[in-house]
């Protein structure tokens, strides 16, 4: 019914080469007969592959498999690209050089079902080979995943390969601002792009929240911030009660134009411009301490660094997951945690102070 086989192919040269990969033929219900590329580098990954297929002919299931087998990887790739320029993610450079790497390596025609944990490894190890270091390559995953789920999601692939991406331990409690260091950076801030900073600082908020803050959206009576779900990323309005500095940070803004948070003149700001802003008033106070990239080197800080610098403050404050996480606006606790970082010290050292107190 079936067969799997390693096919010969002559080269110009005229000597014979054997395929690196098996390929698998077989007939289905139909009749039709079916020669595909198994993806597998051994006779037993091949004829398990095989196997499978005749089973799903044999249960009827084949006709359903057969609407995913042409999908190829490079159509799940550019599905990404595609949903990131129509939600006009800023991310999508990035994204593109990390699924450009994909691309080169599994071509234009290689089939997103045969996407295996082996071909996967042999990715690894290609990109390891070429000089590629190791953060680098866990971006190029984490985006092909992200590529796939999508896929997944929108019924053009079945399944999602396992693909093993392991976190970075040195990196897990980078990214902070010190007191000292967020003084220093005030100073050296434009004075319009002050009141932002303290804001996203004292929040935790996604900096476009706020830069995109209508008056109407801030109810100053009842110390209310209502945003659309049409501005949040999990695209459910976003309810802040506030109080203390984010709240004196609002009341002094004039509240007199389309937006709360303005440039010099009272226009819109533009995140490349306060970015740009941001960074150069972080260099000129020469915050270096603390902040590295993905391979490890030295990188200015942006504006998530206040965000994740939020969370862990309000952590060892002992504010509640639960609030810190409505507040900045993480859906899952496993979120947090990857930007508190670890918290065992403070939480131990607040134990033995409230313990210290009791006796």
């Amino acid at each position: 019914m079936g067969t799997c086989y390693q096919p010969t192919y002559t080269l110009k040269d005229g000597t014979n080469r054997k395929s690196k990969f098996y390929w698998i033929r077989y007939t289905d219900e139909r009749g039709k007969r079916h020669i595909e590329k198994s993806g597998y580098t051994t006779r037993d990954g091949a004829r398990a592959l095989l196997v499978e297929r005749l089973a799903k002919i044999h249960k009827g299931e084949f006709a359903e498999y057969a609407k995913f087998k042409d999908i190829t990887l490079k159509q799940v790739t550019d599905g990404l690209r595609t949903f990131y320029k129509e939600h006009k993610r800023r991310s999508i450079k990035k994204v593109e050089r990390n699924l450009d790497n994909v691309d080169k390596f599994f071509g234009d025609n290689f089939r997103a079902d045969t996407l295996t944990a082996e071909r996967l490894a042999d990715y690894r190890a290609h990109r390891l080979k070429e000089g590629t270091k190791t953060p680098t390559l866990l971006h190029e995953l984490r985006s092909l995943k992200t590529a796939l789920r999508l896929a997944l999601r929108d019924g053009k692939i079945r399944r999602i390969p396992i693909i093993q991406i392991e976190t970075d331990p040195n990196r897990k409690d980078e990214g902070e601002f010190t007191k000292e260091q967020f003084t220093a950076l005030l100073a050296e801030l434009p004075a319009h792009l002050k009141p932002l900073v303290r804001f996203l600082y004292t929040t935790g908020m996604r900096v476009m929240e706020p830069v995109g803050l209508t008056p109407g959206e801030v109810n100053l009576k009842h110390g209310e911030l209502r945003i659309s779900g049409r501005r949040t990323k999990s695209g459910q309005q976003k309810v802040l009660y506030l109080s203390g500095e984010p709240l004196a940070i609002l009341r002094a803004q004039k509240m007199a134009g389309e937006r709360v948070f303005t440039d010099a003149n009272g226009d819109r700001l533009r995140y490349d411009d306060i970015l740009e802003d941001f960074q150069q008033a972080c260099k000129r106070a020469k915050i270096v301490d603390g902040f590295t990239d993905a391979d490890g080197g030295t990188r200015l800080p942006g504006f998530h660094d206040l965000r994740r610098t939020f969370a862990r403050v309000a952590n060892r404050a002992g504010v509640s997951h639960r609030t810190i996480m409505e507040i900045a606006g993480w859906k899952s606790e496993a979120m947090l945690l990857r930007y508190l970082g670890d918290s065992r010290p403070a939480e131990q050292r607040a134990a033995f102070e409230r313990l210290e107190l009791s006796t």
